[in-house]
């Protein structure tokens, strides 16, 4: 069209364009017709490079975006809105360059635009996803105190969150409490950051009475409202509590996720309750909403094999390869322990070499139990003769994050 018959396209072409290659994926492609907007002598609309920025990001090239974006504005190829500040400035806050952020916040006005809400929220929540809460509530306060641009529910629910995960919960519900006062409503997401911040430090009492109140203001529990009390039953030892909890779900028509099933799963393992821990797996497998992951199987093999089911532990594993969940660097070590603890050897080094050839490195696992493992690489390697006796290891599985 251009080099053959010496056709341009006009701006209304070269977006659509652009945003049928950024549909398409092909987004290095919509990056090239934009910066060639200007030789065309067209002006695409903003729309255009917003959604490729978003796209860009959502796939994790925010430093791509950052310099395309200041070399589009340094060009002055187009005009950014709001909208654009708020695409790049959510981007660089999800790789935690809040500087930066703040900086593209006080460019805005270059260009005749203002910081909105949706601003305010971005800031505020990659302030306090980044350990700095204070400023985050600083920038609410400020919010308030201006009234030209009035903080919502997300807002509030940033710095709650916030104050949650440092474990500063006074000063969580100060913030609850505050945005209450301010005739603003907390929604589900805002009880279940206080659930499960009270559920982390173990008051399981105030965690209840959080619970109580969201049910009282027919605020509708969801899947993470019963995940984190029952996380927080748990880490407290209640099992039983978590066990009910797990069957008030039921009442309410919510399906367990993977993480609920994670949470119960190696709870009752670590109680030894192995047969009601394989019950649950056995429920979990027969959902064919929820892809099974290595760490829930783990805990369930790791018990089998302390209680020298070591037979039963392999059949678990062969059930997971089944359903399609390659097992880890976890569960090989378990089964290597395991057999090695019943002096199976033989079978010990069968698992090693299995371990290796998925792509597990032995150097992975040596940091939690090496003895064990440098003897079973000995025998593998053929630099150990004789069986000896391999001490119980004290292997920690490690527990999802919600």
């Amino acid at each position: 069209m251009t080099t053959h018959y010496g056709y341009s396209p006009d701006a209304r072409f070269l977006s659509f364009l652009v945003s049928s290659c950024t549909c398409a994926n092909l987004l290095d492609a919509s990056a090239t017709l934009l910066s060639k907007a200007s030789e065309f002598g067209c002006r695409v609309e903003a729309y255009a490079y917003n959604k490729l920025m978003s796209s860009l990001i959502g796939r994790g090239r925010v430093h791509d975006v950052v310099a395309l974006f200041e070399r589009w504005i340094q060009d002055r190829v187009y005009s950014p809105d709001v909208w654009s500040f708020n695409v790049v400035i959510k981007g660089v806050c999800r790789v935690g360059q809040v500087q930066k952020a703040l900086e593209l916040v006080e460019r805005m006005n270059e260009f005749g635009c203002s910081p909105d809400t949706v601003t305010h929220n971005i800031l505020v929540d990659g302030l306090c996803r980044t350990n700095e809460v204070s400023r985050g509530h600083e920038v609410l306060r400020r919010l308030q105190r201006d009234g030209v641009c009035m903080p919502n529910v997300v807002t509030f629910t940033s710095v709650i969150s916030g104050y949650c995960k440092a474990g500063k919960l006074e000063d969580a519900m100060a913030v609850y409490n505050d945005m209450v006062a301010s005739g603003i409503m907390p929604n589900t997401v805002t009880y279940n950051v206080l659930i499960n911040g009270y559920g982390k430090v173990g008051d399981l009492g105030s965690a209840v009475e959080v619970y109580q109140q969201m049910t009282r203001l027919r605020c509708p529990p969801d899947v993470v409202t019963f995940s984190s009390l029952i996380d927080g039953y748990c880490r407290c030892g209640q099992l039983d509590d978590a066990l009910r909890i797990w069957s008030d779900m039921a009442q309410h028509r919510i399906q367990p996720n993977v993480y609920t099933f994670s949470i119960i799963i190696h709870s009752l393992c670590k109680q030894n309750r192995s047969d009601e821990a394989i019950g649950l797996l056995n429920e979990l497998n027969l959902r064919p909403d929820i892809a099974p992951q290595a760490f829930i199987y783990n805990p369930v093999i790791d018990v089998l094999c302390k209680c020298g089911k070591v037979d039963e532990a392999n059949l678990i594993r062969k059930g997971m390869e089944e359903k399609g969940c390659r097992p880890d660097k976890y569960t090989y070590t378990i089964l290597i322990i395991g057999y090695c603890m019943k002096s199976r050897i033989s079978e010990a080094i069968m698992f090693f070499h299995e371990m290796v050839e998925a792509g597990c490195s032995p150097d992975s696992i040596t940091a939690g139990m090496p003895n064990e493992v440098d003897h079973v690489m000995r025998l593998a390697s053929g630099g150990a003769s004789s069986i000896q006796e391999v001490p119980s290891p004290d292997i920690q599985i490690r527990e999802p994050q919600m």
